[in-house]
């Protein structure tokens, strides 16, 4: 298979997927890890995709739209700190940003059917996380001065581990924080967050 052919699957594989590890192309397409990474770096240099941790996403295009910009959460309309923010790739082709993990998840349990590619930044190391691979530390002592209950997104669960060890808080995978970020929402006196005004 021709490099030009790899790289048209990978990037359907991604808009079926929203995040593909390196391994895992290289399975499906029955050539090493090395010549993947090459095929990644033309798409990378390109702007098309985005190189995560242990794989790759869809790069998010730039997209202007009121109340959907990098400046304002798209849930709860707060301003959005790169450190904590996330970014949705919709199905319509509009981004989407959240100042922080908890209105991430919220929206996705608002939309299950969307947003076709999620990611944000490792808390501890800053780089570039895909939501569904990626582990939730919900409710740590440690204040971010963002949306209750705190959530706060790391690549590796051992990393989430350490430092749930030394703040608090529970450790869930994406479906779990999901889930769990929805009845934390609906107890009294635990949850604030603007979300009514963002709720779409």
């Amino acid at each position: 298979m021709l490099p030009a052919e790899r790289q048209k699957k990978i990037l359907s594989w991604l808009q079926q997927e929203g995040h593909l590890k390196i391994s895992d192309l290289s399975r499906r397409l029955q050539v090493s890890e090395m010549t993947v990474h090459r095929d990644v770096r033309v798409l990378a240099d390109q702007g098309r995709v985005v190189k995560t941790y242990g794989g790759i996403s869809l790069a998010s295009p730039p997209a202007e739209v009121p109340g959907r910009g990098n400046d304002t959460c798209a849930y709860c309309r707060r301003p959005v700190d790169d450190r904590l923010s996330m970014t949705a790739n919709l199905a319509d082709g509009i981004v989407e940003t959240y100042c922080c993990p908890h209105c991430a998840l919220l929206a996705c349990a608002h939309r299950p059917s969307q947003p076709r590619n999620l990611l944000g930044r490792d808390f501890l190391l800053g780089h570039t996380v895909g939501a569904a691979a990626g582990w939730y530390v919900m409710g740590a002592d440690m204040p971010t001065l963002c949306c209750e209950p705190q959530v706060l997104l790391f690549g590796e669960r051992r990393d989430a581990e350490r430092f749930a060890r030394g703040f608090g808080g529970e450790i869930f995978d994406f479906d779990e924080a999901t889930r769990e970020i929805q009845l934390r929402m609906n107890r009294p006196n635990t949850a604030s967050c603007h979300q009514e005004a963002g709720r779409k």
